[in-house]
C-alpha cells in the first residue's frame, strides 16, 4: 500500500520504522552502508546480512578452521605413506642401490634419485587431489542431488539452510597454501629415505653376494 495510508494505519504519523536496501553486490555492503552510519546513528540502527546471521557465519568460520586442520591431518598421513613407501623401496633396492654405488654412483645422487622420486609421487597426488576437488566443486549440487536421490535423505533443506542450493567460493590463498603443505610435506618425509639409500655401504650389502 501507499506509505502515507500505511503511516496512518498504523498510527505512525509521519515516521518510519524500518527501510530496507537491497544491492547487487553482496560483499560490498560494509562499504555501501558507511556513509549512512553518520546519518542515522541518533535516530535508528544500520544492520546488514552479516550482523542479522552473525551466529551462523561464526559456526562456519570455526568449521572453515576446523576442516582446514582435519585436510592437514590428511595430507599427514598421505605423506607417512609416502615415507613407508621409500623406505621400503630402498629396502627392496639395496643391492642395486649397492651396484650404483659399486659403478660409480655419488651419494648425492642416490640422494636427489629418491628426492625425485618422492616428490614426484607427491606431486602427482597433489595434482590429481586438486583436479578432483575442482571437478567435485562444479558438479557439486548434482552430486547433492543424486546423494539425496539414492539415500531417500533431505541434505540441503532449504528451510532450514537459507539458500536453496549449496554454495561455494574458491579461495585462491587457501589452495595455494594447502598445495605448498601437500608438497612441502611430501619434501620433508623423503629427506629421511633418501638419505637412509645414499648412506648404504655397498661394501656390506654385496659381502655375500
Amino acid at each position: 500500500m501507499p506509505l502515507s495510508d500505511a503511516q496512518t494505519l498504523l498510527m505512525m504519523n509521519d515516521t518510519v520504522g524500518i527501510i530496507e536496501i537491497k544491492t547487487n553486490n553482496a560483499d560490498r555492503v560494509g562499504q555501501i552502508l558507511d556513509p549512512l552510519k553518520d546519518r542515522v546513528a541518533n535516530v535508528g540502527v544500520l544492520q546488514d546480512w552479516r550482523t542479522m546471521n552473525a551466529s551462523l557465519f561464526q559456526a562456519l568460520s570455526v568449521e572453515r578452521v576446523v576442516m582446514f586442520w582435519i585436510l592437514a591431518l590428511i595430507i599427514l598421513v598421505a605423506a607417512f605413506n609416502i615415507l613407508s613407501s621409500l623406505i621400503m623401496l630402498v629396502r627392496a633396492k639395496n643391492r642395486d642401490i649397492a651396484i650404483l654405488r659399486t659403478m660409480g654412483a655419488s651419494r648425492i645422487a642416490m640422494l636427489k634419485i629418491f628426492m625425485a622420486v618422492g616428490l614426484a609421487i607427491g606431486s602427482l597426488g597433489t595434482l590429481a587431489g586438486v583436479i578432483l576437488a575442482f571437478v567435485i566443486l562444479y558438479f557439486r549440487q548434482p552430486l547433492v542431488n543424486a546423494i539425496q536421490y539414492f539415500s531417500g535423505q533431505n541434505l540441503w533443506d532449504p528451510s532450514i539452510r537459507i539458500i536453496t542450493e549449496l554454495p561455494a567460493r574458491v579461495d585462491p590463498i587457501e589452495v595455494i597454501g594447502i598445495i605448498a603443505l601437500s608438497i612441502g610435506s611430501s619434501f620433508l618425509f623423503t629427506l629421511y629415505p633418501a638419505w637412509k639409500a645414499a648412506s648404504t655401504d655397498p661394501v656390506e650389502v654385496l659381502r655375500y653376494e
